[in-house]
């Protein structure tokens, strides 16, 4: 299951807003920066901190990986080795994995008011023919996938009603004093 959509800075914080408003969500980076443990973000305002230092270091891609607990499944951090010879030196750096998790991609074009969004989760049947290839994650019967897709759905519905909503003239350039939909 997946969606993309193009929404601006405001529908983005819209969007997470209604992720992290049940408490029980973990949202987490879905790859952490080189040499540095993964980010947990637990609050709106601690997402509004992160995006904002994001942009101001000219970040261009963010992604990231939720997990319900009520969902079950192995979910894990992993830490993957990094070859220093093409890494600057570094190391090492962490990932988010399980077969439910959840993935919201960032994809900010020429501003943060251009993001391209990209929410996209496995299903049961392809976790079942990948589990071969991918045994490190575990048993996909372990996960509860009504859950998994009923909230993959919910915030997929989320960002096609926030799509949708009306733009602003000052988004909009050469339309005068009319809304658009």
């Amino acid at each position: 299951m997946q969606r993309r959509e193009f929404i601006n800075k405001n529908q983005l914080f819209e969007l997470i807003k209604y992720i992290l408003s049940d408490s029980k969500t973990e949202f987490y980076e879905s790859y952490s920066e080189k040499e540095k443990e993964i980010v947990q973000i637990k609050t709106y305002s601690e997402f509004l901190k992160y995006f904002e230092n994001s942009i101001s270091e000219s970040k261009k891609h963010l992604g990231f990986g939720i997990y319900y607990p009520e969902a079950k499944g192995k979910f894990y951090i992993n830490k993957i080795k990094l070859n220093p010879k093409y890494c600057n030196g570094k190391t090492y750096r962490y990932n988010t994995n399980g077969w439910g998790v959840i993935y919201v991609h960032l994809d900010i074009q020429k501003d943060e008011n251009e993001i391209e969004c990209r929410v996209s989760v496995n299903s049961k049947t392809r976790a079942q023919n990948w589990t071969s290839t991918n045994p490190e994650f575990g048993d996909p019967e372990l996960w509860e996938w009504k859950i998994v897709e009923s909230n993959a759905r919910k915030i997929i519905n989320r960002l096609k009603k926030l799509h949708t909503t009306i733009v602003t003239v000052a988004q909009v350039p050469n339309f005068g004093s009319k809304k658009v939909i």
